[in-house]
């Protein structure tokens, strides 16, 4: 980690505002996986293939309701868009370790969909889970590197592509994992109980995560999956689900508040 921050100083310093070779090389691989994702679901096996985290295999009383899903053409139209900004403009420069996180992530998305073409609830876990760890990852290298992002535009743009994307990611991630359990028989798709102590340990790991990122995007993702669940609660009827959903929504956008007014503080004394 750390040598990936020494080596992105010494390339700024040896450069000055025109980004390194490398990481002009490293933009044209994020847009070559950007544009991947998209059009992966050719080659799946079933036809038109599923997008992470769109709740197949078992339906559970956590599944965000369907519409809540058209998000992911918002999601790969910001990430081509974002990718096209970095490469066409020698003035972008992005932070080396955000672009190995988007390739990860993006590569991640495409291995995702061929997965889940084979209707194998721990395969597509598996891929989420990376997905989720470069997602996490690139939420902290924007913490700490956001300010070399620039110029002002293109750090505004990247801040809300990779933010919408971890943070759906981030949700689905706790999906797929719940699925899984369910095709593993560890527990029972129409429990209740297990599924909102789930949606605890999400709402956790989404609000420490709006902290210590500060991502406005990735908060209004976090909160579009909650809205999703909560539907689906009115729709089924477990007020259980619609309360959970409310409270962890809450408690979300109190975490985005102050996060982003920290962040606000914090570039201010800056």
């Amino acid at each position: 980690m750390g040598g990936l921050r020494n080596l992105d100083r010494m390339e700024r310093t040896q450069t000055g505002s025109r980004p390194h070779p490398r990481q002009r090389r490293l933009a044209n691989a994020v847009l070559a996986a950007a544009v991947l994702q998209v059009v992966a679901p050719i080659a799946t096996i079933s036809g038109p293939g599923a997008s992470p985290g769109s709740g197949s295999g078992a339906e559970l009383l956590i599944t965000p309701v369907g519409w809540a899903f058209s998000i992911w053409c918002v999601i790969y139209a910001l990430a081509i868009v974002q990718a096209v900004s970095t490469m066409v403009k020698r003035d972008r420069r992005v932070p080396l370790r955000l672009q190995l996180d988007q390739i990860g992530l993006y590569l991640g998305g495409t291995l995702w969909i061929l997965m889940a073409a084979l209707d194998s609830s721990t395969a597509t876990f598996v891929a989420l889970a990376l997905m989720f760890g470069f997602a996490v990852d690139g939420v902290l290298t924007l913490a700490r590197t956001g300010d070399e992002l620039a110029p002002r535009g293109h750090r505004t743009l990247t801040r809300i592509a990779f933010g919408l994307y971890a943070g759906w990611v981030s949700a689905a991630f706790f999906l797929n994992l719940s699925t899984a359990l369910v095709g593993w028989g560890v527990v029972e798709a129409d429990a209740v109980g297990w599924q909102l102590a789930v949606v605890a340990v999400a709402t956790v790991t989404l609000v420490a995560l709006v902290l210590v990122g500060r991502l406005a995007a990735y908060a209004a993702a976090g909160l579009w999956a909650l809205l999703g669940i909560a539907v689906t609660g009115l729709s089924d009827g477990t007020d259980s689900v619609v309360v959970a959903a409310a409270v962890a929504a809450v408690a979300l956008l109190v975490a985005a508040v102050v996060g982003l007014r920290r962040g606000g503080a914090v570039g201010h004394r800056a």
